[in-house]
């Protein structure tokens, strides 16, 4: 953000600024819960959002002393590092929510345990930031992104590949390489979006390049809980198409599960409560799917990130390191 005395502070674009992002914010939490544009609240809020978004950018671009200097998009790295930015972002905040939440639904881990899987995750984030603080300076950031982005790539493929017997060590590779992934990509796209600006565009830049950062985990919040929940109910439709009387493999589970149930209840009741069991059974393996796809869609955002990577121009050692955080 620029920095400007109080009589040139630019308070029209501060006021628009924050009803833009005051509006998307509340939508994003609330659009889940409310149903998205079936509700009048959302779409309210969508149109205030979009409107105070538009009319920023026009005061931002006309006004003599704006509070966020726009044209520092026409640079190049800067701009595509805003929108990697936004992505990783997304991805980060997105893993993060969805994980404890698998955990705790679906493997029946309590809060705490849930927490303490996490905990690799944490031990690659730190781990990396030494590393890539060490080798910054002999490797082509676009390399190092690119790297990182196929390590978060892995990570999510390898989530995306569970089911519900996983034991914890086998989660805890993963964890810890999405850590390793995720801190890695900060310091070279970074040093890559504000590396060819001149130093009195720093703070500007700062300013932006950490709000699509928080703008992205909003929106990579919002957007991976919307797809979990509206995954699982389509997966749910889709496999309870097979529980028909002309399903082969149906019946014959269902005839297992009574067998099983009819020495303990007698054969009316086993009869009831197999359907019940094997209901039940659905809608784990439901929501198991759910979280499968979740994590497939972040191995092609990470592909997409790693492809963007790509376009960064080239840029000289940095004579002092830029940190994103």
């Amino acid at each position: 953000m620029k920095r400007s005395s109080a009589a040139d502070l630019d308070y029209i674009g501060f006021g628009l600024l924050a009803i833009w992002l005051a509006s998307l914010q509340i939508m994003l939490d609330k659009g889940q819960e409310l149903d998205w544009f079936g509700s009048k609240m959302i779409v309210w809020c969508a149109v205030i959002a979009a409107a105070g978004f538009i009319a920023f950018l026009v005061r931002e671009l006309v006004a003599a002393h704006p509070i966020v200097d726009l044209r520092i998009f026409k640079n190049r790295n800067f701009a595509i590092g805003n929108v990697l930015m936004l992505l990783i972002g997304g991805l980060l905040y997105a893993t993060i929510a969805i994980l404890p939440l698998f955990m705790q639904n679906l493997l029946h881990y309590t809060a705490l345990a849930a927490g303490m899987a996490m905990t690799p995750f944490g031990i690659g984030a730190f781990t990396a930031t030494i590393i890539v603080g060490r080798i910054s300076g002999h490797i082509s950031n676009r390399v190092l992104i690119i790297i990182s982005c196929l390590l978060f790539g892995c990570s999510s493929f390898a989530l995306g590949n569970i089911n519900l017997q996983v034991a914890p060590a086998n989660l805890f590779w993963p964890i810890i390489i999405s850590g390793v992934g995720a801190s890695s990509m900060y310091v070279p796209v970074a040093t890559s979006a504000m590396g060819t600006l001149s130093q009195e565009q720093m703070g500007n830049a700062a300013g932006i390049f950490n709000l699509m950062r928080n703008i992205g985990g909003s929106i990579g919040i919002a957007s991976i809980t919307t797809l979990v929940t509206r995954q699982a109910q389509m997966s749910q439709a889709n496999l309870v198409s097979h529980m028909s009387k002309f399903n082969f493999n149906f019946q014959q589970q269902l005839a297992h599960v009574q067998s099983a149930l009819a020495s303990n209840t007698g054969n009316w009741a086993a009869a009831k409560k197999s359907l019940a069991v094997l209901y039940n059974i659905l809608q784990q393996q439901s929501s198991l799917l759910s979280y499968v796809y979740a994590f497939r869609f972040c191995v092609l955002l990470c592909v997409v990130c790693a492809a963007l990577a790509l376009l960064f121009k080239k840029i000289g050692k940095p004579s002092d390191p830029i940190a994103a955080h």
